[in-house]
């Protein structure tokens, strides 16, 4: 679908992630959210953006909206669910302002807070990134009577996502296929997230010589549901398999939460000269994170809780195989043996055995690699906003012929 088709629609969206403003005052979030709007707005007549205004702009806000003030609409500071209840309201008086400019709005979902979403005055296309339960279920900081709470409100706001989803005026693009079940498949389609530009994939080759120590590469927020210490557990047996090997660690050091930090210090300690682990903290999206992927020899993703990763579109977009697991939208984003491996979550023996395998078996490296490279080139981040505009399309489409 090309940009004459869209060329007079007039397009609200909506989210509660966070941007920030610099000391230049422009705006600036992360990446993935920000490649996202420009593809949009490359494609529409009008874009009216609403998101999340932060206090201050963290560093993992490297990417600058490049769209005129008039064009923005601040949100206030949703930090929290329980903290977004009481910008009820404001969110409200934002969200009639979007759809005051728009003609059809797509909002991506979680929200905080869920009860601003009630008033639909326009056709909404819900982007739904992220399974609430799942992710509250997967984390070590809700125990005892804060876990009850924490799971019992979870639960309130999917079966909330799920009666929004189903209403006339609406269609839903899910992260993966299990969300889609979870919500009870409304009508819409199943999407596989990502950031990159189609000219970005394999703009950086592999520089490490092929007789390099094998080399394991993780990537994301260093939180418990992304599952840190099962892959600690499993590289702690890999080197005993391939001694030398490394384990290189890209992201923001977040694992504060329920004494993880310090299991994951115990853990590097633990393997003392057998292995080598690697803290690079956070690499702006660009040519120097596709550096990592290029000379890395696999990714692991060995999260209890998913959508479907970005960064396992990104690593196959450099040649580098992934290992990931059963969970969330990560089926959907991998096939299984064909453009990369599959594991069960919380499964040290199994994630070991899946990288022994990357290591030791040149011909599945090589099929992976190959049919990987197809995959990452199938899911762009302007493929992604041409599948939300196709569901944008279909509801006019429908709303003309009602009318």
């Amino acid at each position: 679908m090309h940009r004459e088709g869209h060329g007079g629609l007039r397009l609200g969206f909506i989210s509660g992630r966070m941007c920030s403003r610099g000391q230049d005052r422009k705006l600036y979030c992360h990446p993935g959210l920000g490649r996202l709007v420009d593809a949009l707005r490359g494609r529409v007549g009008k874009l009216t953006v609403a998101m999340s205004l932060a206090p201050e702009r963290p560093t993992v806000h490297d990417h600058q909206v490049d769209m005129a003030e008039a064009d923005f609409v601040a949100l206030p500071h949703l930090p929290s669910t329980l903290a977004g209840l009481r910008q009820d309201l404001a969110c409200r008086r934002a969200f009639a302002e979007v759809e005051r400019r728009s003609d059809a709005v797509i909002v991506q979902l979680p929200f905080s807070p869920p009860s601003a979403l009630a008033p639909a005055r326009r056709p909404r296309v819900y982007h739904v990134c992220a399974d609430v339960p799942s992710v509250v279920r997967a984390s070590p900081f809700y125990t005892g009577l804060r876990r009850l709470a924490a799971v019992g409100a979870a639960d309130a706001i999917h079966l909330w996502t799920r009666a929004l989803v189903h209403r006339q005026r609406c269609r839903v693009v899910t992260n993966g296929g299990e969300l889609m079940a979870r919500l009870g498949r409304p009508p819409g389609s199943v999407g596989v997230s990502s950031s990159l530009l189609a000219s970005e994939i394999g703009s950086v080759t592999r520089a490490r010589p092929a007789g390099a120590p094998f080399r394991v590469l993780f990537v994301g927020y260093l939180r418990p549901e992304k599952g840190l210490d099962v892959l600690m557990a499993a590289y702690a047996r890999l080197c005993d398999d391939l001694p030398g090997s490394e384990l290189v660690i890209v992201g923001q050091q977040d694992l504060d939460e329920g004494g993880a930090a310090r299991e994951f210090a115990a853990a590097v300690a633990a393997l003392g000269a057998r292995g080598r682990v690697t803290l690079r903290g956070h690499l702006p999206f660009g040519p120097a994170l596709f550096r990592e992927y290029a000379d890395a020899d696999v990714l692991a993703v060995p999260s209890r809780s998913e959508g479907t990763p970005r960064v396992l579109v990104e690593a196959r977009a450099f040649g580098c195989p992934v290992v990931g697991t059963r969970v969330g939208g990560i089926p959907t984003s991998v096939a299984d043996g064909e453009d990369g491996l599959l594991v069960p979550p919380d499964d040290a023996g199994a994630l070991h055995a899946a990288l022994l395998r990357i290591a030791r078996e040149p011909a599945l490296v090589a099929r992976l690699v190959e049919r990987g490279h197809a995959a990452a080139r199938r899911a762009t981040v302007d493929a992604f906003a041409l599948q939300l505009l196709a569901e944008v399309d279909t509801l006019l489409g429908h709303a003309r012929e009602a009318s």
